[in-house]
């Protein structure tokens, strides 16, 4: 039994126009007819010509593309029965489809019962819910009469590291979502894999009430299918667990490590299972987060001896087996030594007017190591950035600290900005913002975009304009809740009486981290009739404040017209800014002027990783640490406007319950109904 519209709907999915491919009839698991093709019409007609009888047969198709030459063999435009040659994987040119088949284990040569297919479909949206949090497209959506298809569109040359890479991913999906009744099928990583031909009935076994024969179909009507980055599968394959090497830590028999031991020892409760590939320890909860409870978190032994921890929920997305080692065990590894580039950018300042020190009782002017050592110390607390490198090496941004942000025109700072707003919050931070050129309107929807994620963000009519949708607004703004405050602009641009509120806000519901963009937007005459003194004032207004209310404050200050690779100095007109703030950072843009310029000053090669990022956040200058002319690529992406550490980085802010793992997939739009 065949529907000829779902196999037209197929072909038109699955082939770019007049792109060959291969169909395969299988007779009772024995016989095998075969036929080249290029449309969905020559398919159709072979069909009705050379196909006469559809019972106990089940129909395939080639996914990826074939060498044109293939078209040349004996069964072009017909099928022929136990055809020569059939497509191999040398005869694919390359991958189209990363193929995901989420399949019920049931015994050979029978189909599968609804309890089954309604268990495969339960999977199949998790690994939706997954794939799409890491960051790839909407897959096609295919139902096999016995399971679940996702259909990733990929564009990858047929190589031996691309199979690999497949394989992998694979070996990925079955660890984290096979179990005892459904299975990821691994063997889909070979190029010239076939696939059910959607529109034609599975016949596996005896059609009966229990385990009935099923048409298979694409799910769903699918207008664009978007081609998934290659780094994106690399992203995915490289989640498989690695072996660890023979170390000192390890006595050098890393395979000898007792599992069970460990985590019976440390009190980490868990149920046992196995997959495929290894045995699976699924905990009653996560180590980083109790919250997080039921099958979200996961320790994988594969079957090679290699250890992988997983939690599906984003917040503790990140972590792996070494981190929950070395929370239990901290000194499990050996430490390495980080080295730090101390130097200082500030120049002397100038001397003050000559004061005399009065001597205040208790208090010397002059502290002994002892006096110091008993001095009150409030301990340090630092807003997160959602820049790793920052938060790595800085910690964060402490708080009773400043900032400037510094850049050339379209550098990317108000996505760095907007970008850090959501991070604090994600962190648990409450965030103020000054934007005094943009309206409340705008900032949120560059906010919104930021927030929803490409995932997201829907296309408009016009080329690279994105929306997000007035039902995803809303939850975004449920989420920023009271953590996230915006100045309205309505009430004007005066420092002075903007500090009064801000200082009211403080006391009120002190926020972690304030923003305010940019020093040209305020009207700061009041602080001198010399506007370079008014700018060093209003710098050391803002530290003051800082220091006060265990506050970090960061602002943007636009830069003079550099005449060269610009430089903490080149911010605004006075190198008292520099000297004042405890932190310094300059965004650039990686266009051919920062390549040039760099290479000039830095001698960078032409070659160097850097010049890979859309973007780049220079840190200039770091108080604690002495980190200077540190250079962290970013990578700009458009449907979300975000500034992402690495190309496949996607973050999922708490806004949707999507953003925890598979406790939400209820409230997504499911595509496995």
């Amino acid at each position: 039994m065949i529907s000829e519209t779902e196999i037209r709907k197929a072909i038109s999915l699955l082939k770019t126009e007049n792109q060959l491919f291969e169909v395969r009839v299988i007779y009772n698991s024995k016989q095998m007819y075969s036929g080249y093709f290029k449309t969905a019409d020559d398919l159709i007609k072979a069909f009705n010509k050379d196909i006469r009888d559809y019972a106990n047969c089940n129909i395939y198709i080639t996914l990826n593309s074939l060498n044109e030459a293939c078209y040349s063999r004996e069964q072009q435009n017909f099928f022929k029965k136990n055809a020569k040659a059939t497509s191999s994987d040398n005869d694919v040119v390359g991958y189209d489809w990363m193929f995901i088949d989420v399949d019920p284990k049931r015994p050979t040569g029978t189909s599968s019962s609804d309890d089954q297919v309604a268990a495969a479909k339960e999977i199949g949206n998790k690994v939706y819910s997954f794939m799409k949090n890491i960051g790839f497209y909407d897959p096609l959506f295919g139902f096999s009469g016995n399971g679940v298809h996702l259909l990733y569109r990929i564009k990858m040359k047929n190589s031996d590291e691309n199979r690999e890479l497949i394989k992998k991913c694979l070996n990925v999906l079955d660890m984290y979502f096979s179990d005892d009744e459904i299975q990821i099928d691994l063997k889909n990583f070979n190029p010239a894999r076939v696939c059910k031909l959607y529109g034609t009935q599975a016949q596996k076994g005896a059609n009966t009430e229990e385990r009935p024969h099923r048409m298979s179909m694409v799910i769903g009507d699918q207008e664009e299918i978007r081609i998934n980055d290659a780094k994106y599968v690399k992203k995915l394959a490289d989640m498989l667990p690695k072996e660890e090497k023979p170390q000192r830590y390890n006595n050098y028999q890393p395979a000898e490590f007792d599992l069970d031991e460990w985590l019976s020892k440390y009190g980490l409760r868990y149920r046992k299972t196995s997959y495929s590939g290894g045995v699976k320890y699924i905990l009653d909860e996560c180590p980083f987060d109790s919250n997080h409870k039921g099958k979200d978190a996961c320790v994988f032994r594969t079957a090679s001896g290699a250890i992988g921890f997983h939690c599906f929920h984003n917040s503790c997305a990140d972590k792996t087996w070494r981190d929950v080692r070395l929370l239990y065990e901290p000194d499990a590894y050996e430490k390495k030594q980080q080295e730090y580039e101390r130097k200082i950018y500030a120049k002397p300042k100038s001397q003050p007017e000559r004061k005399k020190i009065e001597e205040k009782e208790g208090r010397p002017v002059f502290l002994t190591a002892k006096d110091i050592l008993t001095m009150p110390k409030s301990p340090e607390r630092f807003v997160k950035t959602g820049i790793n490198d920052i938060d790595k090496r800085m910690r964060g941004l402490k708080t009773g600290y400043t900032s400037v942000i510094s850049g050339l025109r379209a550098s990317g700072k108000s996505s760095v900005i907007s970008e850090i707003c959501l991070d604090c919050v994600e962190a648990g931070n409450k965030v103020a913002v000054y934007s005094g050129e943009l309206s409340p309107q705008n900032f949120m929807r560059w906010m919104n975009l930021q927030a929803a994620g490409k995932a997201y963000a829907e296309p408009t009519q016009f080329e690279g304009y994105y929306n997000v949708s007035r039902q995803n607004q809303e939850k975004i703004a449920e989420w920023l809740s009271n953590n996230f405050s915006l100045y309205n602009n309505e009430y004007g641009n005066d420092f002075l009486a903007i500090k009064d509120q801000l200082e009211r806000k403080f006391e009120r519901n002190k926020p972690d981290l304030v923003i305010l963009d940019n020093l040209m937007a305020f009207d700061i005459k009041s602080l001198s009739d010399n506007k370079y003194e008014a700018q060093t004032a209003f710098t050391w207004s803002l530290h003051e404040m800082a220091q006060k209310y265990d506050v970090h404050i960061m602002f943007v200050a636009h830069p003079r017209k550099a005449m060269g690779f610009l430089r903490l100095d080149d911010i605004s007109g006075t190198a008292d800014i520099g000297n004042a703030v405890d932190n310094a950072f300059i965004v650039h843009r990686v266009n051919n002027d920062f390549k040039r310029l760099s290479m000039q000053m830095f001698g960078w090669k032409a070659d160097d990783d850097l010049y890979t990022a859309s973007n780049v956040i220079e840190i200039a200058k770091d108080r604690d640490g002495g980190l200077q002319d540190y250079f962290i690529p970013l990578y700009y992406e458009v449907e979300s406007k975000r500034l992402k550490n690495s190309f496949t980085e996607n973050k999922i802010y708490g806004w949707g319950d999507n953003a925890d793992g598979f406790t939400g997939t209820d409230q997504m739009q499911i595509p496995f109904e």
